[in-house]
């Protein structure tokens, strides 16, 4: 007999995301069926995700293909805990999988409702990805620690590159970053997204682009695997070309023309499993219906 949903994630330190990630997780599916993969061994990650299986990692402080072995490590433990789920959920402590409530009461309801147990029909789905970029001119208000972020937070871009293929039926290896994986095409559902967290508030990013940019200069001494090109050292800087370059437009979660071109771009790369160069240069509300959700 097997139990229906599981989550398996990786974090090192992130506390507060790995709050949120074991608040939000532990209501939907409960705190048994969540895999939280510590990256160091960090004992904090056990008081915050108290109920979760927490699993030990040790740290390399070189770094040495660190995406690389993360995501062989989550694609390992996920694959396994197959045989005991029909779904597993693998993603980043910031990607957080929401249901649009006019579709389901929850992630694990929508999924019942709309693939069933999984033996049957796609077994590899990717939602897509609402990236939250806080404009603080549009939402001034302070994001506090029991707040639900999308009461405060619904500004977004869409993101072909982070709809990422997170939610899987059968074993699967992922390659680095997640952003694809053994299974083959994926399938894009309506009504089920990822929240990316990155750029969702200014005063974070700035602490979190901080923590960044001092844990790449330190593997960077190491004479480690990344150096300052690396995605991590330009946190502040992305956000800043973001609110840049991106114009605000109207509160729509469809978005029919970005999705027709992810398929489009999906047809034509089907063979390496990715969406292809679909981006978008216009930030979008989330609708007032998807406060509580998260």
């Amino acid at each position: 007999m097997k139990d229906f949903l599981g989550v398996v994630t990786m974090a090192y330190q992130d506390y507060d995301l790995v709050r949120r990630w074991y608040d939000y997780w532990s209501v939907q599916i409960g705190p048994e069926n969540l895999y939280l993969l510590s990256h160091g061994n960090d004992p904090r990650h056990r008081e915050i995700a108290a109920k979760a299986n927490v699993i030990n990692l040790p740290r390399d402080g070189k770094m040495y293909k660190f995406e690389r072995r993360r995501f062989r490590a989550m694609s390992s433990v996920a694959s396994g805990l197959l045989e005991f789920f029909h779904w597993m959920i693998v993603s980043d402590v910031d990607e957080i999988v929401i249901a649009d409530p006019d579709h389901a009461v929850s992630v694990p309801d929508y999924v019942a409702k709309t693939y069933g147990d999984g033996t049957k029909g796609p077994k590899n789905i990717s939602p897509l990805c609402l990236e939250l970029v806080h404009l603080p001119e549009i939402e001034p208000l302070p994001l506090g620690p029991d707040d639900k972020i999308l009461s405060r937070r619904r500004t977004f871009r869409p993101n072909a590159n982070y709809s990422k293929p997170v939610l899987v039926a059968s074993p699967a290896t992922f390659a680095p970053g997640g952003h694809r994986n053994s299974l083959g095409p994926r399938t894009l559902p309506d009504g089920l997204f990822t929240l990316h967290l990155k750029y969702c508030d200014a005063d974070t990013i700035e602490r979190y682009a901080a923590s960044r940019r001092a844990l790449v200069e330190d593997v960077v001494a190491r004479d480690g695997h990344f150096d300052t090109d690396h995605g991590w050292y330009k946190t502040l800087d992305k956000y800043r070309d973001i609110l840049e370059q991106n114009t605000l437009e109207g509160v729509d979660v469809d978005l029919p023309a970005f999705r027709a071109k992810m398929l489009e771009q999906r047809e034509k790369f089907t063979n390496q499993y990715i969406w292809g160069p679909a981006r978008s240069d216009r930030l979008y509300r989330i609708p007032e219906r998807f406060s509580d959700v998260f």
